[in-house]
């Protein structure tokens, strides 16, 4: 036996893939010299915002830090669901912008910094993620389940929606072989969709998503939905409202309250807080199952980040006090620059994106390879977008 079997590493991360932002980061080394002296590269291949935290959030920490160390808790564990402050202003915000309940009985709250999903999937089942995917929700099931539990849906291209008339047919076909088999192996067990997309752009309609959830329920089949982007709903399609003009009564951005659906939510894009980790998984619900989701999802919180940091969830309970008007008022501000990447890119055949999130995706000529395009803009122009084979759709 030679060294490199001795000290082997393991098997399921080495066939994860490469971090998508890891590798754009080598195509902008690679050609960096060529524009140090030219204002540098202009990178639009990662999701960050241009502005910085609210004032609050800084104030929050300032003030925290000028507790005495005998009676300051900043250094210490947090508790594993998060800190009792933060949890409370939560619950108020989940009540007034996703309309989602306020009691502790029905609304759990786990704040954090890790994956703690994957505590819903057993070996052998199956997730479900919809291509062109977020590149970490992949990685992440690649890591824990293995590629044989990836189970990889397309989207409508017209519209850029994941196709559910595909989920149906699979949770059908699923249904048929658990039933003749008589156990769980292999079965889909989670569904993952974010909302609004990345990477494409696109804020599914409330219709779309009402049918979504139903058709979850159907199945017995966890929903996770990652609402990173809530408040990019630029087309306003989550208001609960009939009338999406209508303001008054109406929830920004509503989430489902049905106990199989799981929320996540958090504080990096629109409080600019993505270098503090902090972000917030809600379970619905008062069943044995939604208690019994929330238990095993703390068992996963107190092994693997143990807690989210009290300094960033201090300084996320800040950020929340500036409250949601400060966020949209920042957000409003990207409207330029998304009209003029929308009018750049309109030679292309096929457009999605643009109503949700702060992402486009452009289908190429046919034969035109997206990695080489990329590289190409890098080299030739100093921009840097991601191809869409990095999420999983070449040719984009």
């Amino acid at each position: 036996m030679n060294l490199n079997e001795k000290f082997s590493t393991s098997s399921r991360i080495k066939k994860t893939l490469d971090p998508c932002v890891v590798l754009m980061k080598q195509i902008i080394a690679k050609h960096q010299h060529l524009w140090n002296e030219k204002g540098g590269i202009y990178s639009l291949a990662q999701g960050i915002v241009y502005w910085s935290p609210p004032k609050e959030a800084y104030d929050a920490l300032h003030t925290e830090a000028q507790i005495h160390p005998s009676s300051s808790t900043l250094h210490q564990y947090a508790p594993d669901e998060g800190i009792p402050e933060l949890l409370a202003a939560l619950r108020t915000k989940l009540s007034l912008e996703n309309g989602l309940s306020n009691d502790p009985n029905n609304t759990h709250i786990l704040v954090t910094s890790g994956e703690l999903l994957l505590s819903l999937v057993s070996e052998g089942e199956r997730c479900v993620v919809f291509a062109p995917y977020y590149f970490n929700h992949v990685m992440a099931i690649q890591m824990t389940r293995g590629d044989e539990a990836l189970c990889i849906g397309p989207m409508r291209e017209d519209d850029g929606i994941p196709d559910l008339d595909w989920l149906r047919d699979q949770l059908e076909k699923d249904q048929k072989i658990q039933q003749s088999k008589g156990k769980k192996e292999g079965k889909i067990q989670m569904v993952t969709v974010v909302n609004p997309g990345n990477p494409t752009g696109v804020s599914i309609p409330r219709e779309r998503l009402d049918t979504l959830i139903a058709l979850c329920k159907k199945f017995g089949v966890w929903l996770v939905m990652d609402n990173t982007y809530e408040h990019f709903d630029h087309t306003k399609d989550n208001r609960n409202s009939k009338n999406k003009n209508v303001e008054d009564n109406s929830v920004p951005f509503q989430c489902s309250t049905q106990g199989h659906v799981l929320n996540i939510f958090s504080f990096s894009k629109g409080f600019a807080m993505a270098g503090f980790r902090v972000g917030y998984v809600v379970i619905n619900g008062c069943s044995d199952k939604s208690r019994n989701a929330y238990e095993q999802m703390v068992k996963v919180q107190d092994t693997i980040p143990i807690c989210a940091s009290r300094i960033s969830q201090i300084i996320a309970l800040g950020a929340l006090s500036a409250g949601r008007d400060w966020v949209q008022q920042k957000v409003s501000t990207l409207d330029p620059g998304r009209e003029a990447i929308l009018n750049a890119i309109q030679p292309l055949q096929k457009i999605i994106g643009g109503s949700g999130a702060m992402y486009f995706m452009g289908k190429l000529p046919d034969g035109v390879s997206d990695e080489k395009s990329a590289d190409y803009l890098v080299k030739q122009y100093g921009v840097a977008v991601i191809p869409g084979s990095y999420c999983g759709y070449p040719g984009w």
